[in-house]
């Protein structure tokens, strides 16, 4: 009676536990929210790469939920929300911009186990430009949708996937860069003692 009791007690312990799966797809990581900075090239002496400037600036970038990278709708990367980049405050020349920017967001992608060998990329890591958008900007304030480079292989839905942020950068109409992901310390009324 004890073991028939134990093996009926443990099924329903593993019918009420979702499986390891269900339970990554039920959740997915909070957006990415970054602040971005004037970027800085390494000049002599350093400083801004662009020569626009801009007083604040954010990107996200979001996680997307399977299959949705692989663009089952239209096959078409413009189907997927994977985040934004904005910036606020842009000049040139000290009169407020207007034109577009680009930005680009390079990552880190390791592809797991294909449970069922379809996947081409199973087991591989590739660092390459992810997403990507173009900021329209209008008297000094850009806006931008970040999109994916590329659809995800429909066979590779199924496969366990990890990106890594390696960079942001928006550049401006050269190709310079011109903002960034960082901080900024505000200097000090003097030397510290």
């Amino acid at each position: 009676m004890r073991a028939t009791t134990l093996v009926l007690f443990l099924g329903l312990i593993a019918a009420l536990m979702p499986d390891a799966a269900e339970a990554r797809k039920a959740r997915l990581p909070p957006p990415n929210r970054l602040t971005l900075v004037q970027a800085q090239c390494a000049t002599l002496p350093p400083g801004p790469c662009s020569s626009l400037r801009f007083a604040t600036g954010s990107a996200i970038i979001r996680s997307a939920r399977q299959p949705s990278p692989t663009c089952p709708r239209t096959g078409e990367p413009s189907e997927n929300d994977n985040g934004e980049a904005r910036l606020d405050g842009v000049t040139s020349g000290g009169a407020p911009y207007s034109g577009t920017l680009s930005a680009e967001v390079v990552q880190k992608t390791t592809f797991g186990v294909d449970a069922n060998g379809t996947c081409a990329l199973a087991n591989v890591q590739i660092e390459t430009v992810s997403l990507a958008g173009t900021l329209s900007c209008r008297a000094g304030r850009c806006r931008g949708r970040l999109i994916a480079a590329a659809c995800l292989p429909k066979p590779c839905a199924d496969t366990p996937i990890t990106s890594e942020l390696t960079s942001l950068v928006v550049r401006d109409a050269g190709g310079s860069a011109l903002a960034a992901p960082g901080i900024v310390l505000a200097p000090a009324a003097g030397d510290a003692h």
